[in-house]
């Protein structure tokens, strides 16, 4: 399969360069390969499937784009006996 993308791929640049047709017409061609080679990969996945590669290293959760920690509030990390103000001292 992979051979034959590439070789799909590679004639419209053929075509270009012996001038039957246009660069644009080049660009297109070569979107309309790689939107039917996805279309041809994709096609037998159900609706609503998962993803094909399920990588179990994903995250959790999202993090920044700079990769800044939050803050975390002092109420977070101290445990409720060492809080200030509990109610045996009220």
């Amino acid at each position: 399969m992979a051979l034959v993308i590439i070789g799909a791929l590679l004639i419209p640049p053929a075509l270009a360069y012996v001038g039957a047709i246009s660069l644009f017409v080049m660009f297109l061609a070569e979107l309309g390969v790689l939107f039917v080679a996805a279309w041809g990969i994709d096609r037998h996945r159900a609706v609503g499937a998962r993803d094909p590669f399920l990588d179990a290293n994903r995250p959790d959760t999202s993090s920044s784009f700079t990769n800044e920690v939050p803050p975390i509030t002092t109420l977070a990390v101290e445990r409720p006996e060492d809080r200030p103000g509990r109610l045996e001292d009220r």
